[in-house]
């Protein structure tokens, strides 16, 4: 197994470095889709070993195409300076779904020593229940239990290999933020939305005919972030109706997950794509490709 993925990394490696026709922005040379060599086990449009060099094997995925050429490029488009908090309060989520432990927020008061006036904070929180980044290593390929770069899913547990420590050492992830607003397109031009806590699938032709319709264009390295619904739902929603869809049900709107989609976003040469929902992708997977 070894042995193929590292033959594959080489002729990836070598049709990247000879295919002029893919260069992007941030200075690679992608293959078309349908001639990434085919890495054992892994679907077609597996990229493992693109991103690595003769001396390290790489962590950091599509993160690569946040080059300062890119960063500069975004900086030039700021207009306002304002800034905007996207993501929720640590304890928003009142229902965490899937056996999650709720969010807990200890006040520790330090005068009750006598001496010092203060407060420390304690807080327990499981990272995937509210807002957050998924890392290279927090969900499997299922068929062959291994994650980004062909980390195997024993090495993952004892290893910081993937982690988001990664991210912070080459200084976090700056880019141009490109927002795709589904909810607003298909109310004003379809009507009302599909509810979002249901296994709705926004297609790549929806997709396509939002950014058309807001005029957007995206580039390479960009950062695409997708409105579905499913905050604006939760958020007024009732205590009752809160508990059923995220506690119980554990149904969400999302990204239609097929190969078509895998296409397009590798065409598209995004450095990451982030959403409102439970998963980027409609919830529950189907499964066919792992």
């Amino acid at each position: 197994m070894a042995d193929t993925l590292k033959s594959a990394q080489n002729r990836l490696s070598a049709l990247a470095s000879t295919l002029t026709g893919g260069l992007v922005g941030s200075g690679h040379h992608f293959p078309a889709f349908d001639d990434l060599p085919k890495v054992e086990g892994e679907p077609q449009g597996c990229i493992w070993g693109f991103f690595d060099t003769d001396s390290k094997k790489d962590e950091i995925g599509t993160l690569n195409l946040l080059t300062p050429s890119v960063v500069q490029a975004a900086s030039r488009e700021i207009q306002s300076g304002e800034s905007i908090q996207l993501d929720w309060s640590l304890d928003n989520v009142e229902f965490p779904g899937f056996n999650r432990r709720q969010f807990h927020h200890k006040k520790i008061d330090l005068s009750e020593g006598g001496e010092i006036v203060g407060m420390d904070d304690e807080v327990h929180l499981n990272t995937q229940s509210g807002s957050q980044w998924d890392s290279l290593k927090h969900c499997a390929h299922q068929a062959t239990r291994k994650y980004y770069n062909g980390l195997t899913h024993e090495e993952a547990l004892t290893s910081d290999r993937n982690g988001v420590h990664n991210w912070c050492n080459r200084g976090g992830i700056v880019g141009r933020g490109v927002l795709v607003d589904w909810l607003r397109w298909y109310e004003e031009i379809k009507g009302p939305a599909p509810s979002a806590v249901t296994r709705h699938e926004i297609s790549v032709e929806e997709l396509e005919a939002t950014m058309k319709w807001q005029g957007t264009t995206t580039r390479p390295g960009d950062i695409m972030i997708i409105r579905s619904g499913y905050v604006r739902w939760h958020n007024n929603a009732s205590t009752a109706d809160r508990k059923s869809g995220t506690q119980d049900n554990s149904v969400a709107i999302g990204m239609e997950a097929n190969e078509k989609y895998v296409r397009w976003l590798y065409d598209h040469h995004f450095a990451a794509v982030v959403g409102d929902t439970v998963a980027f992708e409609a919830w529950p997977p189907m499964f066919e490709h792992g």
